[in-house]
């Protein structure tokens, strides 16, 4: 008999793991490959069969299914007309493409042969001409002749108006300066009035409390009523000086002109003697 050869337990428990596991993986490879087999018979069933036979299908319809074929762009049959430069609809699809302005439109761009419209509608009516004249009779009454003048003068107005400005302007600059003189005096003139009447002021004040003979509160009613007292005083001398200033200036005047008058007498009876 031959001896027998034990195995370790660990040893034979990895092989049978590794036998278990090749089993596994060769039968789920076999349901998949089971799997795509059924998978492309049923999609090449589902797929219809065209055949075409070439000798029955005519010329043009054979272009038009290989044309579909080629389109790979996926714009509108229009939208591919505009692109090969041809008329983008057979027929009208609108009432925009019965009016004369979309045919003349499509004449300009397409041309005689491709746009089929009739040339002859690019010229006006009887009824637009007169209403193209009318409105011109009205928007434009003058002839050219007549606008050109008017331009002229309008120019020749402006360019007068212009320079009147310019010597204004220069006739105000030579007297700027004497401007800027009496501006100055007028100030000084207000500046000095303005300290004149402070001074009168304080010195009515001054007076007021001379006459109390002690200091009195100018809140004081008396004080008040003094300095009012003394202050329409004060108006009533300054009325009676502007007053006498002025006849004295008046007859200054009384006496030059008589001076003058007297002059003119003198020289006549001279001139006769």
């Amino acid at each position: 008999m031959f001896p027998i050869r034990t195995v370790p337990s660990g040893a034979a428990s990895q092989c049978f793991t590794l036998i278990r596991s090749l089993t596994v993986g060769s039968v789920r490879a076999a349901k998949k490959a089971e799997q795509l087999e059924s998978e492309a018979s049923a999609a090449e069933e589902d797929v219809p069969v065209t055949f075409v036979d070439d000798d029955a299908e005519s010329a043009e319809d054979r272009e038009a299914r290989l044309g579909a074929i080629r389109n790979k762009s996926r714009l509108l049959p229009q939208h591919r007309n505009m692109l090969h430069d041809t008329l983008p609809y057979e027929e009208s699809q609108s009432w925009i493409h019965e009016t004369v302005k979309y045919k003349r439109m499509m004449l300009g761009r397409y041309g005689l042969e491709g746009s089929r419209v009739d040339p002859r509608i690019c010229f006006p009516t009887k009824k637009e001409v007169y209403e193209k004249a009318e409105y011109e009779r009205v928007a434009f009454p003058f002839s050219l002749k007549q606008m050109m003048d008017a331009n002229a003068a309008a120019r020749k107005a402006k360019k007068a108006a212009v320079e009147a400005r310019e010597v204004e302007i220069a006739r105000k600059l030579e007297k700027l300066d004497q401007w800027t003189a009496d501006l100055n005096a007028r100030m000084e003139k207000k500046e000095a009035e303005a300290r004149a009447a402070k001074e009168r002021k304080d010195r009515l004040v001054e007076e007021v409390r001379r006459h109390f003979g002690f200091k009195v509160d100018p809140r004081d009613e008396r004080f008040q009523e003094m300095l009012t007292q003394k202050e329409r005083e004060d108006r009533k001398k300054v009325k009676e000086a502007k007053r006498k200033e002025k006849e004295e200036k008046m007859m200054e005047k009384l006496q030059k002109k008589t001076a003058e008058l007297e002059a003119d007498i003198e020289v006549p009876n001279e001139q006769r003697k």
